[in-house]
């Protein structure tokens, strides 16, 4: 599958190494292609990756991520250009709300990427749990939002690749919801639980 990682910072750093490094062809989408952060990031890949810029990354990949800081998604994703069909995955976190946002930070990715495909996914956990999700043998969740069955559908396979156990939560408008859990996450790390944590789901 072609994967167009928007951001190279911890999150898509570490997204593009691993499904790289499962066969995927994949790109970074980055404003700078030779700035520091960039070039550790292909570094990681062991030079199976390539920088380009935001819509050549776009033009590119059948699935995006967006994995960039929430200030500046709004500017990023206009960059992206033509993303009709697409599925992009938001991957961000909004910690703060106007009285001009969407319920959620994934509703608003939607209305900025018009004819594209959201689902929420990846924002509850650290970068370290994307790269080894298991946890005394059992697997991290990431909980995923999307109004597209198919895409979810895709999404999910890409997790799964990874390792994570894979919970559907239903429509965008649950986004809120999975993106509270991302809150308490940010919360405990600060407060004394650090990074090497993460949520699931357990079933009897």
């Amino acid at each position: 599958m072609r994967i167009g990682i928007i951001g190279a910072g911890n999150i898509g750093g570490t997204l593009g190494k691993a499904w790289s490094d499962r066969g995927h062809e994949v790109v970074f989408g980055v404003r700078d292609p030779h700035s520091p952060k960039t070039q550790k990031a292909l570094n990681e890949t062991g030079g199976q990756v390539q920088a380009v810029r935001f819509e050549d990354a776009a033009a590119f990949g059948e699935v995006l991520v967006l994995a960039v800081p929430w200030a500046a998604v709004r500017e990023t994703v206009a960059a992206l250009g033509n993303v009709q069909g697409k599925i992009i995955i938001d991957a961000t976190n909004r910690l703060t709300q106007t009285a001009e946002d969407a319920p959620s930070a994934a509703e608003d990715v939607q209305k900025l990427a018009v004819g594209a495909k959201v689902v929420k996914a990846f924002n509850t956990m650290g970068w370290e749990t994307l790269a080894n999700p298991i946890f005394n043998g059992t697997a991290a969740s990431t909980f995923l939002c999307g109004d597209d069955a198919a895409a979810k559908g895709t999404v999910g396979k890409l997790a799964a690749e990874l390792g994570l156990q894979v919970v559907d939560c239903g429509p965008l408008t649950n986004a809120a919801a999975v993106e509270s859990i991302a809150r308490l996450w940010i919360y405990m790390m600060r407060n004394g639980s650090g990074r090497d944590m993460a949520f699931t789901l357990v079933r009897r």
